[in-house]
């Protein structure tokens, strides 16, 4: 992917104002586009995490979209030219589920919907590996 070695100006300081990782502000897309490959990666080869860790994927990905508005056009077209196949998989490894995984109440508070942020609305077909599976819903 072709994106400078740092984020732009207007994606750092989104960054720093909502006080996300270091890795996030000092390495932008590159670092959550990497992130959500591994997730997506993981899904496909049975995920394995914890609950919890499946929440912090899945926000990486609606973090990279709460970046679009404030990327230069270079960095949202390399972010376009990946981002598709990668949810494409993500969506062919996963299956809808009726609320958020997030909660409803998290749902209705930052306006989920499973048209716009998918990723909150599916969870991997394959959690043979997980090891708190009571915790998934």
């Amino acid at each position: 992917m072709a994106i400078s070695a740092g984020p732009s100006a207007g994606v750092r300081a989104y960054c720093e104002a909502r006080g996300f990782s270091s890795l996030v502000r000092e390495r932008g897309f590159p670092y959550l586009l990497e992130g959500w490959a591994d997730t997506v990666g993981a899904i496909e080869a049975g995920y394995a995490a914890l609950f919890d860790e499946y929440l912090n994927d899945v926000d990486g990905r609606r973090i990279i979209d709460e970046l679009a508005t404030h990327a230069t056009d270079a960095e949202w077209a390399a972010v376009e030219s990946a981002l598709p196949a990668l949810d494409s998989r993500f969506v062919a490894a996963t299956r809808p589920v009726p609320s958020c995984v997030w909660g409803d109440w998290n749902a209705a508070k930052y306006g989920y919907s499973p048209a716009r942020d998918c990723w909150y609305y599916r969870l991997p077909v394959n959690l043979s590996r997980v090891k708190d599976r009571e915790r998934w819903p």
